[in-house]
């Protein structure tokens, strides 16, 4: 991830509103694109036809800046919900160019079935009691516990572990971007595509053909994905 004196140009953040992306308001424009550019290459296509909110804080945005940028998220087929903007200026053009603006993002008194947690060692996570059909996604930059299914279709991106109570059948990556130390645990894992960290693994390297459910851990060794039945202990 792209910085500038230890401050993130760019970063994607899974917040209740939904993903938001975060750009540094300070640096020179150029750089900041440049980190949207690298940082949505890794994600590999993670957010294509995605509803994202744009956050550009106190930034002065000027009317070609906001062209190239909107150039490089449709070419990554990412659809703005609405963006944030501090600056008055900034959300005049924002609204006259078509997208939604808002000062802030409003925080919801509440979310249903949606919390956000303490893991042990301090860390965010976030804990749902709800499957994820086809279609949705979760993005989150801590640790996810999702009780139910995660179905074939849907998506969840986590800086952390991803923990399942029920079967894994879509798309997960855990530890984005680069935390190899990341683990994906389900009661029945058999994900289309599983990734941690930078590595990746794709359901025909795995073993979908099990006749039993059991728990398993999917983890990095010796730079490969590799799954393992989980006996209780990481």
């Amino acid at each position: 991830m792209a910085q500038r004196g230890g401050v993130d140009l760019f970063s994607i953040k899974g917040l209740k509103s939904g993903p938001t992306f975060l750009f540094d308001d300070q640096a020179p424009f150029p750089a900041v694109l440049t980190a949207v550019e690298e940082e949505l290459s890794r994600a590999n296509g993670f957010f294509r036809d995605s509803p994202v909110i744009l956050h550009f804080g106190s930034r002065l945005l000027n009317k070609e800046e906001w062209w190239t940028l909107k150039d490089v998220l449709h070419r990554e087929g990412l659809l703005p919900r609405y963006a944030v903007a501090a600056v008055p200026a900034s959300r005049e053009l924002l609204y006259k160019e078509g997208l939604p603006v808002r000062e802030h993002i409003p925080l919801p008194a509440h979310e249903t079935k949606k919390v956000q947690a303490t893991a042990a060692g301090g860390s965010a996570a976030l804990y749902l009691r709800r499957g994820l059909r086809s279609g949705q996604k979760e993005v989150f930059d801590g640790e996810v516990v999702l009780v139910g299914d995660v179905n074939q279709g849907a998506e969840i991106l986590a800086g952390g572990d991803i923990i399942v109570v029920g079967t894994l059948r879509g798309v997960v990556h855990a530890g984005y971007p680069d935390n190899a130390e990341a683990v994906v645990i389900a009661l029945n894992l058999i994900p289309l595509q599983l990734r941690i960290g930078p590595f990746i693994a794709l359901a025909d390297e795995e073993q979908n053909h099990r006749r039993s459910q059991r728990p398993e851990i999917a983890r990095v060794k010796d730079e490969r994905i590799v799954i393992e039945p989980y006996q209780g202990k990481l």
